[in-house]
């Protein structure tokens, strides 16, 4: 489903060149539930951006669901990203001012559907993360846990074919972040959604069906 192919990433940093992925190879299948596991520096947070289509790479080739991806046109990347990948971040970015059911929504306005159909979808969804009785909160009402449920919700609401998560438990005691963990088993297990986590914690690492572990700008695991 998801194929990275001797990416590599660098950086002008003043004089000096920068390299932070060098040649990294990775496929990702439909369905799977993968973490990408490594210390800060090691290049994770930059994997992470170019398989979101956030960054382009230096070097190599990267396609999703058989669509390699160009970099000419930033309209078309923004509509692939929209249609394509939900994105779960350890800082919720949940709109203050929105409730909790039209958060979730909100990637659904730019694709020109009515505003019925994203209500029942966004209800639909809200039921999945179990959060359907807090849909007319505010996130300032709601939990940490809580709110990265929505957050979950709001990724998922657009069926994309990638999730990714990065450090979705780092700002949640270890309590609620091992329900958010569960929910995102649940998730896979019994809806196939295909699940990249990224995360610093072997705890979590260890939760998923396969890992990755990136080490100075290489898969060493």
């Amino acid at each position: 489903m998801l194929r990275l192919t001797d990416i590599h990433k660098s950086y002008r940093v003043g004089p000096t060149t920068v390299d932070v992925l060098k040649g990294i190879s990775l496929a990702v299948e439909k369905g799977e539930l993968l973490s990408i596991i490594g210390p800060s520096g090691s290049g994770k947070s930059t994997l992470m951006n170019i398989m979101g289509l956030l960054e382009q790479p230096t070097e190599g080739t990267y396609s999703i669901e058989e669509t390699k991806i160009t970099y000419d046109d930033d309209r078309t990347l923004s509509s692939l990203r929209n249609k394509m990948i939900g994105f779960v971040f350890q800082q919720y970015h949940l709109l203050p001012r929105l409730t909790a059911i039209d958060n979730i929504g909100l990637p659904l306005i730019y694709r020109g559907i009515s505003e019925k159909e994203i209500m029942e979808r966004s209800m639909e969804y809200i039921k999945k993360v179990e959060m359907q009785e807090r849909s007319r909160h505010k996130p300032t009402e709601l939990s940490g846990g809580q709110q990265q449920r929505i957050a979950i919700a709001r990724a998922l609401v657009g069926n994309p074919a990638l999730i990714l998560a990065d450090e979705p438990t780092g700002a949640l005691d270890t309590h609620t972040g091992q329900e958010i963990m569960n929910l995102f088993k649940r998730l896979n297990e019994e809806e196939g959604i295909t699940i990249v986590v990224i995360t610093h914690d072997p705890k979590i690492a260890a939760q998923c069906r396969r890992k990755v572990e990136l080490r100075d700008g290489i898969i060493s695991g």
